[in-house]
């Protein structure tokens, strides 16, 4: 058998097709039937026809290849190796592989984005940029922040990368304020990133917003300012009235009478015993046990305390900022009222900034019940990462049997902080800074998703 490529090598556009003939001779004294295959890399975007030769003694067949690599990352860039096996039906001993060189040509492609495009924080804030190449041979980009005047300061760390074909990589992005907001409500600044790929002159331009909260929210500075007002008022009309005050009252002038002596006088009235003393019964001495708790001089435990009726709560405050409560919006006990926060610890709306830890051992979770609304269980609501309360069966809050998106862990962070995992998302309870949804989101260290439970661990 004897067999040739016309040509050997050959070079190919991703997205085109290259041709290349396969030619065939059979040297036996038998009829040979000849199988052929493609093998190597090019074999998933490459084909031959016929892939089947019948051949008498010492005639010759051609087969044609078509090489058609695809406009991907899967054809890399540069020269590939590739062969044509030729098995005889009547032989197999006699396999014999074809083999050529094809080349495919480079092409260039890439897709950028910024993960957020919508970024919060008082002092500053992260994004990260992602580098997807789609290309067929590697790839590098730089990055570069372009600021809206001297407002922002926009930095990336790396500041370039370098992708393999069909690969991503990332940057992270620093965003950071050129003043702080400290009275004026939640301000916006849009930055831009630009992405410069190597070898192209225009770079890809990314952009995003900034959302700036202030350090004291609008209302707190509204009502500072009229309290603040009326205490001034307040002190000009103290010092400024002067109350006149005058008396008729004339002391009268009367002839002494003497006290009556002996018989006369009369006995004063006894003291009737109060209501509380009639009541009162002798002091029983208590028994059975913390009969031997009772403190010096206390008559055997009389002047204890009496414990605190119901079931422990607990404050929930984050680290972030000056510190936010988690509570119940203004006191609901419907289903899906939101789990928000508030930088004052007030009971205005009852005991919905308090709450009931049910701890269950066996899974080391707990569900957390607001003291405000009993019977509810703090939730994150399905497909979202709202927080929300929910009514629960008394029995499965006792017991523990309740979905995954009711049940919370605790755990604590290298610095002594809490987290609040939701179990069925794995995310985090992230404070806000709002007055309307705490919501969840994936946990790292940041402050706004560390907390402190006042008198937990018991």
């Amino acid at each position: 058998m004897w067999s040739a490529l016309e040509p050997t090598a050959t070079t190919v556009e991703p997205g085109s097709v290259a041709k290349v003939r396969l030619r065939i001779r059979n040297t036996g004294d038998t009829v040979e039937e000849y199988r052929l295959h493609m093998v190597g890399a090019v074999a998933g975007w490459s084909r031959v026809q016929p892939d089947v030769l019948r051949l008498y003694p010492g005639a010759e067949g051609t087969a044609e290849i078509e090489i058609a690599p695809p406009r991907t990352s899967d054809a890399q860039a540069g020269p590939t190796p590739f062969g044509v096996r030729v098995q005889p039906r009547e032989a197999p001993e006699a396999v014999n592989v074809v083999e050529g060189q094809v080349t495919v040509g480079p092409f260039t492609e890439l897709r950028s984005e910024l993960v957020p495009s919508v970024v919060r924080g008082r002092m500053r804030a992260k994004a990260a940029i992602a580098v997807d190449n789609l290309g067929n041979q590697p790839l590098t980009a730089s990055f570069s922040g372009r600021e809206n005047g001297e407002e922002l300061e926009v930095v990336s760390e790396p500041g370039s990368v370098q992708v393999s074909p069909g690969r991503a990589a990332f940057a992270d992005l620093g965003i950071k304020p050129g003043a702080v907001s400290w009275i004026g409500g939640t301000r916006k600044h849009p930055f831009t990133v630009s992405v410069l790929r190597a070898g192209v002159p225009e770079p890809v331009e990314l952009r995003g917003t900034y959302v700036q909260p202030s350090v004291i929210p609008r209302w707190v500075a509204a009502v500072g300012s009229v309290v603040l007002a009326l205490a001034i008022a307040f002190a000009v009309v103290w010092f400024q009235h002067k109350p006149a005050f005058s008396t008729q009252a004339k002391e009268k002038v009367e002839q002494q009478k003497p006290l009556p002596q002996n018989d006369e006088m009369k006995p004063a009235p006894k003291p009737k015993p109060s209501e509380k003393e009639e009541e009162k019964e002798p002091e029983k001495p208590e028994t059975g046990g913390g009969g031997g708790d009772s403190k010096p001089g206390g008559g055997g435990g009389g002047g204890g305390e009496e414990k605190p009726k119901g079931p422990k709560t607990h404050t929930i405050r984050s680290v972030e900022g000056s510190g936010w409560y988690l509570e119940v919006v203004k006191g609901g006990q419907d289903d899906g009222t939101y789990v928000g926060q508030n930088p004052n610890l007030t009971d205005k709306f009852g005991k919905n900034q308090d709450w009931i830890l049910h701890h269950y051992p066996e899974s080391d979770t707990y569900a957390l019940e607001p003291a405000s609304a009993p019977g509810t269980v703090m939730d994150q609501k399905v497909n979202t990462n709202i927080v929300q309360i929910v009514h629960a069966a008394p029995e499965n809050i006792k017991t523990g049997r309740l979905g995954d998106n009711q049940k919370w862990k605790l755990e604590k962070r290298p610095d002594g902080k809490t987290r609040i995992v939701a179990v069925g998302s794995g995310e985090c309870l992230v404070d806000m800074q709002n007055d309307t949804s705490a919501v969840t989101w994936k946990c790292d260290d940041r402050n706004s998703m560390g907390w402190t439970i006042e008198g937990w661990p018991e």
